[in-house]
């Protein structure tokens, strides 16, 4: 039996990631990998006291190849075949061409993921631009439209949605509920975008002429369409649907690799390091979400009495508490684990969610996606986004874009 103490080295693991990269950059960096380490075996330790070894056994057996395994799965292949696409504009540096960009980013988020689209365009948009006399604004909105909104209508897109699907939400379910709120978000972003790039920029007139888009790597391009058709039909494979997912990504994930040239790399910048951190950092994630899955199930006669009594009402969820809930989660720890968490808290059945709770599951999906656009924090790319813009010039706000 778990007790409210087994969700400390969940809680902890969450404000180490949080805090300690902003506030200990170098103790962070150097002792990563050990306060990792320490909390997993934290989480093991309850998990083999509160289990026993034959039920642990079982359960981190499910969590490994129903959960990490398979989210990692396509995120090799996503970051592969992201980073053997490069594209320049060779385009003029105007209003218009800028809101295209950033509109068609978010767009290829829901086929390539925030990140992937995020490594794809973001050294580009910012090059086109490098002349335009105010430039904070792009950084800003390429975060808040290609890095996690954009990325909200399919599995594809944010790794909580992945999350979502690998727990039993159908592909087009986000797509057929989320698409007039995406609208409705796109077009405001891009509204205030263009406010603030008419009011900075009104004299700014460019210099550069309309020639054309260069984009390398089609190979990939081929690739990213069949990461797509092998999400679609792979429940058709019955029980037999994760592992041909799974070996499928990885196919697709060394496919793009071997056949990538390498000049496209280089100019890339591509290397393994985010995703290697992104192993690391999941793992820990899985394991301490252990203890909060199993107490969660408790309901309101579990541990979390108190967050279920202010979430629900007569046993039946608010859909606004759940998505606040949810989204200011994940803004300051991460949007993935925190949809995870509320998913679970919500029943954890995909099924009931879908058709007798469809509000609630929505309110939790584009909360944790939406909101993690606060702050750097909230979603891989935003830290990524920002480093970026800073080594082009472009100043950034330090902890809320």
């Amino acid at each position: 039996m778990y007790s409210i103490y087994a969700a400390f080295p969940y809680i902890a693991l969450m404000l180490s990631l949080a805090l300690a990269p902003l506030l200990l950059p170098q103790f962070w960096h150097r002792f990563e990998k050990y306060i990792l380490g320490a909390i997993a075996a934290w989480s093991l330790g309850i998990v083999l006291e509160a289990e026993g070894w034959t039920q642990s056994l079982q359960t981190l057996s499910h969590m490994m190849t129903d959960e990490y395994l398979a989210f990692m799965a396509i995120i090799f292949a996503l970051f592969s075949v992201a980073g053997g696409i490069h594209i320049q504009f060779n385009l003029s540096d105007n209003l218009k061409n800028n809101l295209l960009i950033l509109l068609f980013g978010a767009v290829l988020a829901n086929f390539i993921g925030t990140t992937g689209a995020s490594m794809v365009l973001i050294r580009p948009f910012l090059h086109l631009n490098h002349s335009r006399p105010y430039k904070t604004h792009l950084g800003v909105f390429f975060i808040f439209i290609v890095a996690n909104i954009g990325g909200s209508l399919t599995p594809l897109g944010d790794p909580p949605l992945f999350l979502g699907y690998l727990s039993g939400v159908n592909f087009t379910w986000t797509i057929y509920h989320g698409w007039l709120p995406v609208i409705i978000m796109l077009a405001f972003c891009l509204s205030i975008f263009t406010i603030i790039d008419r009011l900075k920029n009104k004299h700014h007139v460019s210099q550069r002429n309309n020639i054309g888009i260069s984009v390398e790597g089609y190979i990939n391009i081929a690739l990213m369409v069949c990461v797509v058709i092998l999400t679609l039909v792979a429940p058709l494979f019955g029980s037999w649907q994760n592992l041909i997912r799974n070996l499928g990504y990885v196919a697709i994930g060394i496919t793009s690799l071997m056949l990538t040239p390498k000049h496209i790399h280089k100019e890339q910048h591509f290397n393994f390091e985010p995703f290697k951190e992104v192993a690391r950092v999941f793992f820990v994630i899985f394991l301490s979400l252990i203890p909060i899955s199993a107490m969660l199930k408790m309901g309101a006669d579990g541990p979390f009495q108190a967050l279920f009594n202010f979430a629900h009402l007569n046993g039946q969820p608010i859909d606004s508490r759940y998505f606040w809930l949810s989204g200011s989660l994940s803004a300051f720890l991460d949007n993935a684990p925190t949809y995870l968490l509320f998913f679970k808290m919500a029943g954890g059945d995909a099924q009931i969610l879908m058709n007798q709770l469809p509000s609630t599951l929505l309110a939790i999906s584009l909360g944790s996606v939406y909101m993690g656009a606060i702050t750097y924090i909230g979603n891989a790319p935003n830290f990524m986004v920002r480093s970026i813009a800073k080594q082009s010039g472009v100043e950034m706000p330090s902890f809320v874009p």
